[in-house]
């Protein structure tokens, strides 16, 4: 994920007449998410935030790794307070 301003950046998917809530698109890391690492399935652990990184523990290799060097399919999120 090299330009993370896109996943930030709220997107429509039907015209602004529309009813429709804005939406943005980001991965979303929890416990028992399937990722991709190096090539291979695994599974999220656990995430650690600190003040410069995000990183994620996967549980087959045992080790932690930068949130970027994991791929994950985006998560729709709806931007409005129900």
């Amino acid at each position: 994920m090299k330009d993370e301003s896109a996943f930030l950046q709220p997107t429509t998917a039907a015209p602004a007449d529309a009813d429709e809530p804005p939406v943005a698109h980001l991965p979303l890391y929890r416990p028992g998410t399937r990722v991709v690492y190096q090539g291979q399935y695994c599974t999220v652990g656990h995430v650690v935030i600190s003040r410069s990184e995000l990183l994620v523990h996967l549980q087959e290799p045992g080790i932690s790794v930068p949130a970027e060097k994991v791929q994950l399919a985006p998560t729709r999120i709806l931007l409005q307070r129900s």
